[in-house]
C-alpha cells in the first residue's frame, strides 16, 4: 500500500462486499419475517387443530340439517382468512341475518352471518318444495323465516360446541339478534377477525353461512390450534381479585342526614344571616352515599365528637316512590 492511501485495495472490496461468502453460505436457513404483519398466517399445515375443528363442525352440521329437513345435505368450508372486521361487513349481501355471538370462555363477541339465500331455500325444502326463487330483497322475514332462522341457530351452536371441544370447551350463545354489526359494539371495526365461510348445498339450492372470531380473542388458544393440543380455559381470577381489591379501596363520601324539611324557593332566595331554621326532631339519622341510603343509625356524641351508631341497613320498598315529608329524616 502506498504511503498516501487511506485504505487498499482489499479493504476497499471487503467494505464494497455487501457479504463474504463465508456468511452468504451461512445465510441459506435464514427466512424474512414481516413485522409489520399483524396477523399469523392460515396454513392448514399449520393449524391442524383448526382444520379438524372445521372438518368436525361441517361433518356434525351435514348430519343435524340432513335430520332435520329430512333430505340430503353437504355442509362444507368454503375458506378461511384473516381480515378486517369492517371489510367482511361491507361484503355481506343485503337482508343478511346477523347474530351476535357470546363465546365464552373467549373474551370479546363473535359474529354469525347467515345468507339470504341460505334461509330462503332451507324453508323451501322443509316445506317441500324444489329450488327456492330469491324473494325480494327489500322486505322483512316472515314469522316462518324467523322461526326457520331460530331452529337453524339451534342446531348450529350445540355442533359448534362439540367440534370445539376437544381443544377448548366453548360455549357459544345468541347475545343479539338482528342487528347491523357497524352500529352495535360487537367487535370493532378495525378489529382483525377469523373469518370462516361455509357452503350449504341442497337439492334445491343452497347457500351460505359465515362465521367471524376475533383475533384478539384467539390468540391465548393459538397455540393449541398450531400445536392440536387442548387449550387451557383462560384463568383470569387473579385479574378479578386485584380489581375487586382496588374497587373495595375506593373513597366515599359518607353523609350523615339528621333532618330535612322542605321549603319554598321563594322562602329559600329571602333567607338572611341570622335568620333561624326550626326542624321537627328526628328519631334517628341515615347513612348516605351519593345520595343514596344505605344504613339508619342513631345521632350522638362520642368522646366529645358527633356519632352515629349504625343501626341496620335501608330497606328499599320494592315498588313505587318514597314520599318524604317535612322532618323526615332521609
Amino acid at each position: 500500500m502506498a504511503q498516501d492511501e487511506l485504505v487498499s485495495q482489499a479493504e476497499l472490496s471487503a467494505l464494497l462486499d455487501p457479504a463474504p461468502p463465508a456468511a452468504r453460505a451461512g445465510a441459506r436457513g435464514i427466512e424474512p419475517y414481516d413485522l409489520t404483519c399483524r396477523v399469523p398466517a392460515l396454513d392448514g399445515a399449520d393449524l391442524p387443530a383448526l382444520t379438524r375443528i372445521t372438518e368436525y363442525f361441517c361433518e356434525g352440521m351435514t348430519r343435524s340439517l340432513t335430520r332435520y329437513l329430512g333430505r340430503d345435505t353437504l355442509v362444507s368450508i368454503r375458506g378461511s382468512q384473516v381480515r378486517e372486521f369492517r371489510d367482511f361487513v361491507h361484503a355481506l349481501p343485503e337482508r343478511a341475518s346477523v347474530r351476535g355471538l357470546d363465546i365464552a370462555p373467549l373474551a370479546g363477541s363473535g359474529v354469525l352471518v347467515l345468507e339470504p339465500a341460505l334461509l330462503f331455500t332451507v324453508v323451501e325444502s322443509f316445506f317441500g318444495g324444489g329450488r327456492a326463487s330469491p324473494p325480494p330483497s327489500n322486505r322483512d322475514l316472515t314469522p316462518t323465516e324467523r322461526r326457520m332462522l331460530g331452529n337453524l341457530l339451534d342446531l348450529l351452536l350445540p355442533e359448534l360446541q362439540t367440534a370445539w371441544a376437544p381443544v377448548l370447551p366453548l360455549s357459544p350463545a345468541v347475545a343479539a339478534n338482528d342487528v347491523d354489526p357497524l352500529l352495535v359494539s360487537l367487535v370493532d371495526p378495525a378489529e382483525m377477525v377469523l373469518l370462516q365461510s361455509y357452503e350449504v348445498a341442497l337439492l334445491g339450492g343452497g347457500g351460505d353461512f359465515h362465521l367471524a372470531l376475533p383475533m384478539s380473542a384467539l390468540q391465548g388458544v393459538w397455540p393449541a390450534l398450531r400445536a392440536g393440543a387442548p387449550a387451557a380455559v383462560p384463568d383470569d381470577s387473579a385479574w378479578r381479585s386485584a380489581l375487586q381489591a382496588r374497587v373495595l379501596e375506593t373513597c366515599l363520601s359518607l353523609t350523615a342526614v339528621v333532618a330535612r324539611r322542605q321549603s319554598t324557593l321563594r322562602h329559600v332566595l329571602g333567607l338572611q344571616v341570622g335568620e333561624l331554621l326550626t326542624f321537627e326532631r328526628a328519631d334517628g339519622a341515615r347513612l348516605e352515599v351519593a345520595g343514596k341510603p344505605l344504613f339508619t343509625g342513631e345521632f350522638g356524641v362520642f368522646n366529645g365528637n358527633n356519632a352515629v351508631s349504625v343501626t341496620g341497613p335501608v330497606r328499599r320498598p320494592s315498588a313505587g316512590p318514597a314520599h318524604g315529608t317535612q322532618g323526615e329524616p332521609r
